[in-house]
């Protein structure tokens, strides 16, 4: 089992689920949609973290499995499972 969608702020470095991020409308073009940190209200400062559970490293692979779809760092890509 893997963990839900979860990413880090670049800026103060809290971990968040992606459903509890904050969005709005892009002020220089209205049909986008911009992201933020709900703890630093920073925007565009978010990288996706490992899916796998216990692991908060950036995600660098992305690879089709078994039980869906993954997004982990490389330590838990299917590269290194083998």
């Amino acid at each position: 089992t893997t963990q839900m969608n979860r990413l880090r702020c670049i800026d103060c470095d809290n971990i968040h689920a992606e459903n509890t991020l904050l969005t709005a409308p892009n002020p220089f073009d209205p049909t986008e949609i911009v992201t933020g940190c709900p703890s630093c209200k920073s925007v565009d400062s978010l990288v996706a973290l490992c899916d796998e559970p216990g692991c908060d490293k950036e995600v660098s692979c992305g690879w089709g499995s078994p039980s869906g779809y993954r997004h982990t760092c490389y330590e838990h890509s299917c590269w290194m499972k083998k």
